[in-house]
């Protein structure tokens, strides 16, 4: 197995190792899409048969092609020499049987999808009395708890604020909760909420996710939900914003070799 840079040429034949519907496809698409950074691991640099594909901001990493246990394994040791990696599966996946032993974390979550549109964003999306959205921008976004995140997926404040849709909720100069869709890609938009402890369960991430979901159907961008299946806020936010497709996966961790 071998690192290779990304180039659009290689993308295309990449592209044909990852046949069928994965979890969290939209990372994946993005890294093949030369939108966010990834790093791709191949058996050969042309017409390569397997390869695994990882998106850097989260370590989410992608297998595509034939593997082996012995060839996963390989690969597994070379990419936790940058970083840890991580893999969403179904749970009836077949992968799961080439996967290396003992991950440190096991765990599950759920794709949201398909957002009805009989839920009224525009009254979700309404802020209280008191406070008001302000989008994103290269100005305010260095002062956002959660954009580092993004930063960090696009290569660079620039790309990222080119590359996302986002509004903070303010009340005067101060954000009180941040939504961020990102990647756009291929149609759809991964939606990101985060909101300050003191002002939670309140309504406000109802209102900063449902502004910037307007957002991004108003531009022909589809909302796309993820959340930690114990993570019930997120998870009951998704249905309140109208989502009616969830697909429950499995998430696997293997810590990084290095430090």
């Amino acid at each position: 197995m071998q690192l290779i840079p990304f180039t659009v040429e290689m993308a295309s034949q990449l592209e044909a190792l990852f046949i069928g519907k994965r979890p969290v496809p939209i990372r994946l698409w993005a890294i093949l899409d030369g939108t966010i950074q990834g790093r791709i691991l191949v058996d050969r640099p042309v017409q390569p048969t397997l390869a695994l594909v990882q998106e850097l901001a989260e370590a989410t990493t992608y297998i595509g092609g034939a593997a082996t246990p012995k060839a996963v394994a390989e690969a597994f040791t070379l990419l936790r020499q940058h970083q840890e990696v991580v893999v969403c599966i179904w749970p009836d996946d077949p992968i799961g049987a080439v996967l290396p032993p003992a991950p440190y974390y096991e765990g599950m979550a759920i794709d949201f999808t398909d957002r009805s549109p009989a839920v009224d964003l525009s009254q979700l999306a309404a802020p209280p009395s008191g406070y008001h959205f302000r989008k994103i921008d290269a100005e305010i976004a260095p002062s956002l708890e959660g954009f580092d995140y993004y930063i960090s997926m696009f290569g660079g404040i620039e790309r990222a604020i080119q590359n996302t849709v986002g509004y903070c909720l303010m009340q005067g100069e101060r954000v009180v909760s941040e939504a961020v869709a990102g990647p756009l890609t291929r149609g759809l938009a991964e939606i990101g909420v985060g909101t300050g402890e003191t002002y939670r369960r309140q309504g406000l991430a109802t209102a900063t996710a449902a502004r910037v979901i307007q957002a991004c159907e108003a531009i022909g961008y589809a909302a796309f939900w993820n959340a930690s299946q114990q993570n019930a806020p997120s998870v009951a936010l998704a249905k309140r914003l109208g989502f009616q497709t969830e697909q429950p996966f499995k998430v696997l961790a293997w810590s990084a070799l290095t430090g």
